[in-house]
C-alpha cells in the first residue's frame, strides 16, 4: 500500500474497522501523510482432506483461504495433528502436485502423528512370514541389517519406500512401505530386536 503523495511503502497503521472488508487508516513514515485504504479479505472455505493413518483413511475438513496455494510435501495441521500432503485432486478430476485451494476438491495426506507402521516380509525358502511393526518415524533401517523379530532372525535384503525399491543404503521408517528379508546365518548377531514392536501378524503363506 503506497503513499499517494510520495509512493513510499513504509507506513504505520493508525486504525482499522470492518471484518471481511477492512477500512484502514495509515500514516506514511516518510512524509507524514495520512491516507485510507480498503482491503477485501477473502472468506475461508472448507476443503475435504483424506488422511491415511496405517490402514485407515480418515475423512476430515480444513478451513483455508481460497487464494492460498498448496503443494505436495507441505504439512497441514488438521484437528490439531500434522499431516503431510501426498496428492491434490482438482476440480477437473486430475491429480496435481501444486494447486490453489479454489481449484481443489480433495487434499490427500498421510498422518505424521504417532509411530510409523512398517510391513516386513521374510522369505524362508518359499514360505513368506509377514508381520507389521510400529517404530519411531525417524528409526533408520539399512539393507544388510540383521534383525530379530519374535523367533525369526533375518537379514534385510531390500526395501520398498514411498518412491522406489532400494537394494542398498537405508531409509527412515516414515519413508518405508515394506522391508524384505531372508533368514540370517546362525552365526550372525542381530543389530536390533523388533519383537516388542510387532502389532499385527499375518499367517505364513507359501509362494506359488
Amino acid at each position: 500500500m503506497k503513499c499517494p503523495v510520495c509512493d513510499s511503502e513504509s507506513y504505520e497503521i493508525l486504525k482499522t474497522k470492518g471484518k471481511n472488508t477492512k477500512e484502514i487508516l495509515l500514516k506514511c513514515n516518510e512524509c507524514g501523510n495520512t491516507y485510507r485504504e480498503t482491503v477485501v479479505i477473502p472468506k475461508m472455505v472448507e476443503c475435504r482432506v483424506i488422511i491415511s493413518k496405517f490402514e485407515e483413511s480418515l475423512k476430515k475438513t480444513i478451513k483455508i483461504y481460497p487464494d492460498e496455494v498448496l503443494e505436495v510435501g507441505e504439512v497441514l495441521v488438521v484437528d490439531g495433528e500434522e499431516a503431510e500432503i501426498t496428492s491434490l485432486e482438482n476440480v477437473r478430476g486430475g491429480r496435481v502436485s501444486k494447486s490453489p485451494v479454489s481449484e481443489l476438491v480433495t487434499i490427500w495426506a498421510t498422518s505424521l502423528s504417532g509411530p510409523a507402521r512398517v510391513g516386513i516380509s521374510i522369505d524362508n525358502h518359499g514360505w513368506i512370514l509377514s508381520k507389521k511393526v510400529e517404530v519411531d518415524r525417524d528409526f533408520q533401517f539399512n539393507v544388510g541389517d540383521v534383525v530379530k523379530m519374535g523367533k525369526a532372525v533375518f537379514r534385510i535384503k531390500s526395501m520398498k519406500t514411498i518412491t522406489s525399491k532400494i537394494r542398498k543404503g537405508g531409509a527412515t521408517a516414515d519413508q518405508i512401505k515394506r522391508i524384505y528379508g531372508r533368514p540370517a546365518d546362525g552365526k550372525d548377531k542381530f543389530k536390533y530386536d523388533l519383537s516388542s514392536k510387532i502389532v499385527e501378524v499375518v499367517e505364513e503363506e507359501q509362494v506359488p
